[in-house]
């Protein structure tokens, strides 16, 4: 311990050598801010370095406020009543603690945690509260290993009662642990909390404390009673919050006007609760005095029925399409790799191909869940659909048969529609598909119609994913062929996932056509009966005036390889694996996290050496959306990639500040390709 007399010795407190110097510096300072000490008693006035201070008996705050909140609970039992002071004197000191700590950190410019601590014990000295003896195996680091154990030798809390020759049954140093966790709270910018195990007025040989974070004083408490099996057990618990009490003198009036109150409440409950069974019973009967269809009724429970089935369908699709995504990334990524690093004449290359040609097959399968889901990849612009349709003509014809005849009827005055061109072809081919499958090889029609109608709240409501949609003006595509039709229960489930009257493994089919629709804000009207044929209409709300004005963005050009420091943050061990490894193959220099805790860490331990970050935005505990504001919040001008299984519109961060998006899977060339622009 450093405790060597002499002029420039610790002798305001008693500390580790380790830190010795430190304190060293705190108790000059401190020396030096009480000199600078005026009273002015016809101004009721004591100042010490310009702030004032006031002067308490040390009795009036501990063994005498024992005994005044004691008389003010005699209905309550003695044990409440020390509670009751406990917590006060708790609350209390633990509040002067951080703010002396937060006001003599602003003073002496610190911002260190130790050089924070430095000026706590040896204020309290100089306050006059307690000599502070801070043993060796105590560990004040700014983690959840916080660990500090110390006494308190002259503890003016202890020495009221012994002055007083009272014997207490607990701890009476209250005022001290809370002050001192308070100022170290401050310090270490941790929530802190310190208890008392022994205590010279309970008649233990010294007044011993242990402070560390809530969750962790207990085991740290168990531990030292193991050793000590004289210290105290009735220590404030460390896993219960901090809760405000009112001042202690309006405590207990404002205790039996609570409990008129809660009385009186309770009676307006009841005779609220009477009203309300009453205008229940009056609202009960005059529901049932509506007159409703029965038929109408039966359609609404219907519609809503499919509306939850598919609502639920679309969650477990895109969820599975999002982990099944990350999957992919490792096989895309160590297939791209192995292919980098084999020889053009290796006998395994080919091998190698073919299992990155199966993944970006399965890739394309997670593009249909997701849109099915309604949380595809969607590049949304102003689009005439007839025009859309019109391009696609010869490639509609390679799906029909040759006897079948495929006709088209545009109209005139249709409004543009906000869009994805590529989702839109994929719909019309789907349903132009689906159309010619049901002609066969027979001779028959199949028309393709455009046009703008006025939807009605019912039409809606008796459409796929109608109900809740606005009535108003809608622009529709329109398929109908005079194929075979199709019976009620066939029609029932045209849009469910993999469902087929043809051969299995089709794919998604009419199921991505809904999820595309709902993700456009459209609805789908299909009729159909067996012998005369089918009408599917698709519905799409017309443009706005804003995105009827704008023009697509030009493609970012390529750029070269500059190489950088490139953070990866994704909760998938394989993923930052693989993208690790693309990376630095590409001459980048790779960090890697596994969240956004660890991603901030990273980033203010080294707040330079991280050129641009590649972000996963679906992670537990801390998500993409939390960890990018947060990272942005310490270094504001970092790049940032985001990266999702799930298509950019639902990875968006409104009011962030993003440099690229790139969709799970990648392959190598994509992931480098993307990161080179971000950084360009």
């Amino acid at each position: 311990m450093a405790n060597t007399p002499g002029p420039d010795a610790l002798r305001t407190v008693s500390v580790p050598d380790a830190i010795a110097p430190l304190f060293l510096r705190a108790q000059d300072y401190v020396r030096r801010y009480f000199a600078d000490r005026h009273e002015d008693p016809e101004h009721s006035r004591i100042t010490i370095s310009g702030e004032r201070y006031i002067l308490v008996r040390a009795a009036s705050m501990s063994v005498e406020f024992f005994d005044l909140v004691r008389s003010l609970y005699t209905d309550r039992g003695p044990d409440e009543a020390a509670s009751v002071a406990r917590n006060l004197l708790y609350d209390l000191a633990h509040s002067l603690g951080r703010a002396d700590a937060h006001a003599f950190a602003a003073k002496m410019g610190l911002t260190d945690p130790i050089e924070r601590l430095s000026a706590g014990p040896i204020h309290f000295a100089f306050a006059g509260w307690a000599f502070v003896r801070i043993h060796p195996e105590s560990q004040p680091v700014p983690s959840d290993d916080y660990y500090l154990s110390y006494d308190h030798p002259f503890s003016f809390e202890a020495d009221a009662w012994n002055r007083a020759s009272r014997r207490a049954g607990f701890p009476v140093c209250i005022m001290s642990a809370g002050y001192s966790s308070g100022w170290c709270s401050e310090s270490f910018g941790l929530t802190l909390e310190a208890a008392e195990v022994e205590c010279t007025a309970r008649g233990d040989a010294q007044c011993r404390f242990i402070m560390a974070p809530p969750r962790r004083l207990e085991e740290h408490l168990e531990r030292y009673l193991e050793r000590n099996r004289t210290a105290d057990r009735s220590h404030r618990s460390a896993g219960l919050a901090s809760v405000p009490v009112p001042e202690y003198f309006q405590r207990k009036r404002m205790e039996e006007a609570l409990r008129a109150a809660n009385e009186r409440l309770e009676q307006r409950v009841a005779e609220r609760t009477t009203e309300l069974e009453r205008a229940n019973r009056a609202l009960q009967a005059e529901m049932i005095e509506r007159e409703l269809a029965e038929e109408e009724r039966q359609k609404v429970q219907v519609k809503l029925l499919d509306a939850q089935k598919l609502e639920s369908l679309g969650v477990l699709s895109g969820g599975v399409a999002h982990d099944f995504n990350n999957l992919l990334v490792g096989i895309l990524g160590n297939a791209g790799l192995a292919i980098q690093e084999l020889p053009e004449d290796s006998p395994m290359r080919q091998t190698i191909c073919d299992i990155e040609t199966s993944a970006l097959r399965a890739a394309e399968l997670t593009r249909q869940l997701l849109a099915y889901a309604g949380k595809g990849q969607f590049v949304i612009q102003p689009v005439r659909v007839a025009q859309l349709v019109e391009e696609m003509e010869h490639l509609l014809g390679t799906a029909v048969h040759k006897a079948a005849r495929l006709a088209f009827d545009f109209a005139n005055g249709v409004p543009i529609i906000d869009a994805d061109p590529i989702q839109l072809r994929q719909v019309v081919m789907n349903l132009v598909t689906n159309a010619a499958e049901a002609i066969g090889v027979g001779s028959g029609t199949i028309t393709v119609r455009t046009g703008c109608m006025e939807a009605t709240r019912e039409y809606l409501a008796d459409a796929q994913l109608g109900l809740g949609l606005s009535e108003g003006p809608y622009v529709f595509v329109e398929i109908e062929d005079d194929g075979h039709g199709m019976h009620p229960a066939t029609l029932a489930r045209i849009f469910d996932p993999f469902f087929t009257t043809k051969f299995t493994g089709r794919g998604l089919g009419l199921a991505a056509v809904l999820g595309i629709v709902r993700s456009h804000k459209g609805a789908i009207k299909v009729t159909s009966a067996p012998g005369h044929g089918t009408r599917v209409r698709v519905l799409l709300p017309p443009a706005s005036a804003q995105m009827a004005a704008q023009a697509p963005a030009a493609e970012a050009p390529e750029v070269a390889s500059h190489g950088g420091t490139v953070l990866i943050v994704d909760d998938e061990d394989t993923v930052r694996r693989v993208a690790c490894r693309i990376l630095e193959a590409a001459g980048f220099t790779v960090r890697t996290a596994s969240g956004g805790v660890e991603a901030m860490r990273a980033l203010r331990e080294a707040p330079g050496a991280v050129d641009l970050v590649l972000l996963d935005m679906t992670m537990p505990d801390m998500s993409g959306t939390q960890t990018l504001i947060e990272l942005q919040r310490i270094r504001p001008g970092i790049r940032v990639v985001l990266s999702s299984g799930y298509a950019q519109e639902e990875a968006s961060v409104p009011g962030a500040r993003v440099a690229a998006f790139i969709q799970k899977p990648y392959r190598p060339a994509d992931l480098v390709a993307a990161i080179q622009r971000a950084l360009a």
